[in-house]
């Protein structure tokens, strides 16, 4: 079948890419996956007709074959073979005028079921996820970065959703490389270049399985001037 969604996700995962988003006839969240064993999207399934890959707020139109849910991801449809369509794509300063963001943000003080950065995935294999994506409005938002095992690079977002504080990785390439020069340490939101006017969401994404926990992971900062 045809499925029509707003992207608000093109990130990393394992090697290749993850992408999701909003379905334009109301059905809610949509994560095309391929037919590997953890869905992983390559660049011949992310580029569009267009020849560029999908792009936050791009409205794409996909072959999806049957539905693949999982215990941590409920979303996941498994993608047909014809390439990507762009229908047309949101301006940021007039996108969540367009109504569709605001409807689905959700308000917390939980985030995908819980007030922690991860589920336990044996409790999931009991009871899966009822979701696996949300979109927030964060507040009191910082930038954290710090070094990894092998001196790796991660960033992480600090915030507040309805008064509990969350610390989780951003996997965004995009906002990873527009953080890449600031130092180790905690900064704040300003430091992306974002001003208090802006509107500021992210998509929160539960993240695959890795040592019996899936974590919540900052898939995509979008702003929206307002």
């Amino acid at each position: 079948m045809d499925a029509v969604f707003i992207c608000l996700a093109n990130s990393r995962k394992l090697s290749g890419r993850c992408v999701a988003g909003l379905r334009t006839d109301g059905g809610g969240w949509i994560r095309p996956v391929s037919h590997e064993e953890s869905g992983t999207l390559w660049p011949r399934h992310y580029t569009l007709n267009d020849g560029r890959e999908a792009r936050l707020l791009d409205v794409i139109e996909v072959v999806v074959t049957s539905p693949r849910p999982e215990p941590h991801q409920p979303e996941n449809w498994v993608l047909g073979e014809r390439r990507w369509r762009l229908v047309r794509r949101l301006e940021p300063a007039t996108a969540w005028k367009a109504g569709v963001l605001g409807e689905f943000l959700a308000p917390g003080p939980y985030l995908l079921g819980n007030r922690t950065d991860r589920l336990d995935y044996s409790t999931l294999l009991e009871s899966p996820a009822r979701s696996s994506l949300a979109l927030i409005e964060p507040a009191g938002v910082s930038w954290d970065i710090i070094g990894q095992f092998g001196g790796r690079r991660q960033t992480r977002a600090r915030f507040q959703l309805s008064g509990v504080t969350y610390n989780l990785s951003v996997t965004d390439q995009n906002w990873e490389q527009r953080l890449s020069k600031l130092s180790y340490g905690i900064h704040p939101r300003a430091a992306a270049g974002i001003s208090q006017q802006d509107r500021l969401l992210f998509t929160v994404s539960l993240g695959e399985p890795f040592k019996g926990e899936c974590y919540k992971l900052v898939a995509a900062v979008l702003v929206l001037p307002q």
